[in-house]
């Protein structure tokens, strides 16, 4: 059997099929856990998680035996139906039903929807009309209405919305595209099922007017208001109103479809703010890895899953999370959002906040005019949006909790990446990821393809990988100066590169810089330990210890210790753990150095300070002062 032959439906009852013909799924529990298996659509599902939901939170004793044998189960009936290959492989720390070349049809829903909005967006009204049609066309009743758990009634939940979110939209699409009358008996249905819907409301009784029936809809609007008013104790929303007087008026100037003042979100918008991938992304292969666990879906999750992305400048943390979130884009069809917090600055952690929500509500559909003035007023409509939806958020570059905490969705179906220099959410239930060097095969993998020639790993190509420190962005720069340079050979530019005083100017040209990557950092790092980074670089040796650092510092060895402690959380020092084992031993401290190219770096700073304070002197012919970074004075 190919892989295609097997398709899965949670758009209705539970369904497996080969070729069309329904497998026969036997007990509550064991579709039950292919239900979850199938809601993490291609993610790891935890045991825990599973022994959890499948018992509604009261497992028996012998429930983790249980969700083995359920497994064995599937696995076999999938085997006897004819696969080839492993349908649900064992992945730590759970189970991964595979859906590679596979159907299932939430994920085609989506896909489908997706592409409905986006055509809408682009004008391409009829297109975007077809494509809701067929992805409605996948449902066959409440989903999963035949897997009696709680966690099953959570996403049948949360399917519905997006069924209804649809349909209305493809009812607005159909308004536009001149189908008044065809739809006004659809909209009549779908009203009666959800009478509190006002968007579906306001539909009807544009159709209703369009079509020449002004009473029909003022009778629409007045059934509307007095069900409002007993079953909310609210008057109907302002995009009602408004309509409403423009049809009781007899105005030809109607609010149009999705226009209204009043509109909180547009229904239909779906933010993709991803930047572009990098085209040749490679390695990370054990973070890539570590990051699906967030896919580790838990229906009953009731907080965003959060991991924190951390590293020095220049390692590649942007470019992880970027990959990994368009990677996955299909786990996430209620958008993708992103921002750069260094961009984003606004003088304050709570200003800088506030302007990011401000722009994320814009992004999600609310009305300008409606956009919260106050960050907390702000925060709480993102997550009420955000509540029900399964988006992705990147928060590039933090340096606060208390500029990040804000921006964090409340609900359980969301996942957001911080990457920054520190990893500044310990103990605040979230996953870490700390970015080093690339592995040897991977660097070279990059640098052949960002030159484009074929590279045979020669003492040359290693040389150049170890001058690079095996930093991504490094390595990058150093193949967009072959690419650009096609005179060069590689020992060409390992001969400029081996001069430590040219190596970073070689390197930063364009926009692949390392010098103006590592300057960006550190305007970022408070100016005391901006200083304190430079000033290390003074020491003699590349590896240096507390009582080293204090005498550079001028400072205490406990002061000196509490700053080099601080420029590790960094990422801008390293401990050297072999040579600091060597120097316990002969009653020694630990030992700490700057990687590669952040000591040049660092280096060149303290050499331009150095400049900067001798001219200052010999301008105000004074006598001689202390530098800032802490050289001591004489």
């Amino acid at each position: 059997m190919s892989r295609s032959g097997l398709e899965f439906k949670i758009l209705g009852p539970l369904e497996a099929t080969v070729d069309g013909k329904p497998l026969q799924i036997r007990g509550v529990r064991q579709r039950a856990v292919l239900a979850h298996l199938l809601l993490a659509q291609g993610g790891v599902v935890s045991v825990e998680s599973l022994i959890s939901n499948v018992w509604d939170g009261r497992p028996p004793n012998t429930a983790r035996t249980q969700v083995s044998i359920c497994v064995a189960a599937l696995r076999k009936l999938f085997r006897n139906a004819g696969a080839t290959d492993e349908v649900i492989a064992t992945v730590q720390p759970g189970y991964r039903l595979s859906l590679a070349g596979r159907r299932l049809d939430a994920m085609e829903f989506s896909l489908g929807a997706e592409r409905g909005y986006g055509l809408g967006r682009e004008g391409n009204l009829a297109e975007a009309a077809e494509s809701l049609k067929q992805a409605l066309a996948l449902w066959r009743g409440p989903a999963l209405s035949d897997v009696p758990a709680q966690f099953a009634e959570m996403a049948a939940t949360r399917l519905s919305e997006q069924r209804l979110l649809a349909a209305e939209q493809l009812m607005t699409l159909r308004l536009k595209l001149g189908e008044h009358r065809s739809i006004i008996s659809e909209l009549r249905a779908l009203l009666h099922a959800h009478p509190l819907r006002e968007q579906l409301r306001a539909t009807l009784m544009r159709a209703q007017y369009r079509a020449g029936q002004r009473a029909e809809a003022l009778h629409t609007f007045r059934e509307g208001r007095t069900l409002s008013i007993d079953e909310l104790g609210l008057e109907p929303g302002a995009e009602l109103q408004v309509l409403h007087d423009a049809i009781l008026n007899d105005t030809s100037g109607e609010p149009s479809v999705g226009e209204g003042p009043g509109m909180v979100a547009e229904t239909g918008t779906i933010p993709l703010e991803l930047p572009l991938d990098v085209g040749d992304f490679v390695g990370r292969k054990a973070e890539l890895q570590e990051l699906d666990y967030l896919l580790a879906v838990d229906p009953g999750r009731r907080r965003t899953a959060v991991c924190f992305i951390s590293g020095s400048p220049g390692s590649g943390k942007t470019a992880l999370a970027v990959h990994w979130g368009r990677s996955k884009a299909g786990h996430f069809p209620d958008g993708q959002l992103y921002v750069d917090i260094r961009d984003a600055a606004a003088g304050s952690p709570e200003r800088t906040a506030l302007a990011v929500l401000q722009r994320f509500l814009r992004s999600l559909g609310m009305h300008p005019d409606l956009v919260p003035k106050g960050l907390g007023e702000c925060s709480a409509a993102y997550r009420s949006l955000l509540a029900d939806r399964r988006a992705f958020v990147i928060i590039d570059n933090a340096t606060t909790f208390r500029e990040v905490e804000p921006l964090l969705p409340g609900g359980g179906q969301c996942c957001v990446l911080v990457t920054g220099l520190e990893q500044f959410m310990h103990g605040r239930g979230t996953r870490g990821v700390r970015l080093g060097p690339i592995e040897h095969d991977d660097a070279v993998a990059l640098l052949a393809a960002i030159t484009g020639r074929e590279l045979v790993e020669t003492e040359a190509v290693d040389r150049l990988l170890e001058l690079c420190g095996r930093l991504p962005l490094a390595i990058r720069a150093a193949g967009l100066r072959l690419d650009s340079k096609p005179h060069w050979s590689v020992e060409d530019l390992v001969a400029r590169l081996s001069d430590p005083q040219r190596l970073l100017d070689t390197l930063s040209h364009g926009e692949s810089s390392p010098r103006a990557c590592f300057d960006r950092a550190l305007r970022h790092v408070p100016l005391d330990t901006a200083a304190a980074y430079r000033a290390l670089s003074a020491t003699p040796a590349a590896d240096f210890d507390v009582r080293t650092a204090a005498e550079v510092l001028c400072t205490s060895a406990a002061d000196a210790e509490d700053t080099l402690e601080r420029l590790v959380d960094l990422n801008l020092l390293e401990l050297n753990p072999l040579e600091g084992r060597r120097r316990m031993r002969r009653g020694g401290g630990l030992c700490y150095r700057y990687p590669h190219l952040l000591r040049l770096h660092a280096e060149q700073l303290l050499h331009e300070e150095s400049l900067e304070h001798t001219t200052l002197r010999l301008t105000r012919r004074a006598g001689p002062t202390r530098l800032t970074s802490g050289a001591c004075s004489t």
